[in-house]
């Protein structure tokens, strides 16, 4: 019997374009995604969400799990056809060094995806993320930098800290041949979604031409009203009854009904911005060392 293997990871990064990544990929007939969009399998994070422990339920969609166990890692992917490539997007597979490592040993052909945004940008849109549905409550960005770091993937904080980008990708670089690894950059295919995704299929061997719907905006920076009563829906108690009964989809409606979700429009402090800038400018240079682009001139250092 063959061994299982994924064949191909979007490694992140966080707040960079994994999810509309994770809708366009999921398209193509030649590739398969399971119904959790991360999976967090080989990055060993943590979570203060006890629900992101939870064994997924199989047909059920969800964004987040942490799946430690290799048994149910393997079930959420048994539903792929034989020809198709199996794919596991998770962006917390660019935090940390361990992770190129374990992956490597699950499948050394593997080819990996990463896209990389403007550390500054990425790292106040996570921010932002985190405000809109109540797991960060400082009152700017600025604040929210000095406040304590809570060291988990699911609802922390280690917002500078995730944007550092070096050294995770460079233990990629260590271990897989660089025709293995393909690096999206954020601020350019964004804006270019259908070439890029071209490239994307041309590099993971399906066909080039597949049509791919881009309509659809995918994790938008919302906010929502009522954030007191949606963090007491939060409750870990409470969530448990509201999980047993509803299903996602009604569950992600509701919470838009009730607590009138809108887009959240905020802009990055120009002096706080120009101070963080130095303190990435050798950050960047070793990205650009380490892969050939240039960063600098993209991301305007």
């Amino acid at each position: 019997m063959e061994a299982f293997k994924v064949d191909f990871f979007v490694i992140g990064a966080a707040r960079s374009g994994t999810t509309s990544l994770y809708n366009y990929l999921n398209q193509h007939p030649e590739l398969f995604l399971p119904k959790i969009k991360e999976l967090n399998h080989f990055s060993k994070v943590t979570s203060n969400q006890p629900q992101d422990y939870k064994k997924p339920k199989k047909g059920v969609e969800y964004h987040t799990k942490i799946v430690n166990s290799f048994e149910v890692y393997k079930k959420v992917f048994k539903d792929a056809e034989k020809e198709q490539k199996k794919g596991d997007i998770s962006p917390s597979y660019l935090w940390g060094t361990e992770t190129a490592e374990r992956i490597y040993k699950h499948n050394p052909e593997a080819k990996i995806i990463v896209t990389l945004r403007n550390p500054i940008q990425r790292a106040f849109s996570h921010y932002l993320m985190n405000v809109s549905v109540g797991y960060d409550t400082q009152p700017n960005f600025d604040e929210a930098l000095k406040a304590t770091k809570e060291n988990v993937w699911g609802g922390g904080n280690l917002y500078l800290e995730w944007s550092r980008y070096y050294e995770a990708l460079k233990s990629y670089f260590d271990l897989f041949p660089r025709e293995q690894i393909k690096i999206l950059v954020f601020e350019e295919w964004t804006s270019n979604k259908k070439q890029t995704l071209e490239g994307v299929f041309k590099f993971l061997g399906v066909n080039e031409a597949q049509e791919i719907d881009f309509s659809d905006r995918h994790n938008r920076k919302v906010g929502y009203k009522n954030i007191k009563a949606l963090n007491f829906l939060r409750n870990n108690v409470i969530r448990s009854m509201v999980d047993s009964v509803l299903p996602q989809r009604m569950k992600e409606a509701l919470k838009d009904s009730i607590f009138q979700k809108h887009e959240l429009e905020a802009s990055l402090n120009k002096e706080l911005e120009i101070k963080l800038r130095d303190q990435f400018q050798e950050e960047v240079k070793q990205l650009e060392t380490l892969t050939g682009i240039p960063f600098k001139e993209l991301w305007g250092y």
